[in-house]
């Protein structure tokens, strides 16, 4: 078992773009310490209030230099808002000045307001996404490529630099529906979710697809099949732990709502969701989110719930969001990592 870190960053009141990167690198070195094992950066688009983070890959080689072993991911890095060459050539760059530490989520993305920004069809996002994976794949294993698809055209190029881990850095599919599960299931790729867009419910549903896809595919279940994050908070008790997560998870569907607000309505696709979002925030059912979607509790209850997560859907690596919708001070955030790195880690390593 594998213990990694989400981050997010999004904007906070009091602090500077610069001061919450520097806020997520030193708490990346502290997780080092705790003896975590990944550290994962999402990528996400126009909009500070739910991140900050809009080039992960560049702060790959800043946090290599400020830590010894832990290594840097993309949760996930957005295949269809980026030409795949270039992908492949930043990706292999990060792996060489992170001296081999790159572990490289891709997805296709959903969020409207990213395709808006870059005028890309949201409707073209798993086309773009499969022909993306196949260039980038074929740039870090053959000497030069070519490739002609309905996006992407590409005549005899070679891709420099090459990445330090061979043939390529670990690949792993971000997957969050019953279609994406379906569809990646042919690839025999490893995956990565989170329950924040798939609740467990929905995620037995998902599973229980993509094992059949996988099979049906030809593709053994790997050691490393499955990645799985939660929001996660290890606090004294049960119930002042859910409690000290309250604005943290009403803060993440406000930030939500913020940037699929700021999208003009002659856009239109975002519409359904923002009304959903909308319904959300009138009456959050707390409760649900902290069942279906959350491990907050003491270590305890933290060790049996997530041990029924690793058992049950075969989970390589278990990936903790510590402080979802940035609300808690930066010692509660960081004392629940000490406690789960004490108290959880090694009940379920």
């Amino acid at each position: 078992m594998r213990f990694g870190l989400f981050f997010q960053a999004p904007e906070a009141p009091g602090q500077t773009h610069a001061q919450r990167y520097e806020e997520m690198f030193e708490r990346i070195a502290l997780a080092e310490t705790l003896g975590f094992d990944v550290a994962w950066l999402a990528e996400l688009h126009f909009g500070g209030a739910f991140s900050l983070l809009s080039n992960p890959l560049m702060a790959v080689p800043v946090i290599a230099q400020r830590t010894r072993r832990i290594r840097i991911g993309t949760a996930v890095s957005l295949l269809p808002l980026e030409h795949p060459l270039r992908s492949a050539e930043q990706a292999a760059t990060a792996d060489l000045l992170s001296g081999g530490r790159l572990e490289l989520g891709v997805g296709r993305g959903s969020i409207p307001s990213q395709f808006h920004g870059f005028g890309v069809s949201v409707a073209e996002n798993r086309a773009r996404f499969d022909e993306a994976l196949q260039i980038i794949r074929l740039a870090w294993t053959q000497e030069r490529v070519s490739f002609r698809g309905a996006f992407y055209q590409v005549e005899d190029v070679a891709v420099v630099p090459r990445p330090v881990q061979q043939p390529h850095p670990p690949l792993r599919i971000a997957v969050h529906t019953p279609e994406s599960f379906a569809h990646v299931a042919a690839t025999g790729l490893p995956i990565y979710s989170g329950t924040t867009t798939t609740p467990l419910p929905l995620l037995r549903e998902c599973m229980a697809l993509y094992r059949a896809r996988l099979a049906a595919a030809g593709h053994a279940w790997r050691e490393d099949q499955m990645a799985l994050m939660f929001p996660i908070h290890v606090g004294v008790g049960g119930t002042s732990a859910r409690d000290a997560m309250r604005p943290g998870v009403r803060k993440y569907y406000e930030n939500l709502r913020t940037i699929f607000s700021q999208l003009p309505d002659s856009y239109a696709d975002h519409l359904p969701r923002l009304r959903i979002i909308e319904e959300t925030l009138a009456n959050l059912p707390y409760e649900k989110f902290f069942h279906d979607q959350a491990v907050f509790g003491d270590a305890a209850e933290v060790v049996d719930r997530l041990q029924a997560a690793r058992d049950e859907f075969g989970l390589s690596q278990i990936i903790g969001w510590f402080d979802q919708g940035s609300m808690l001070p930066r010692e509660e955030a960081e004392l629940a990592m000490r406690r789960f790195a004490e108290h959880v880690m090694p009940k379920l390593a």
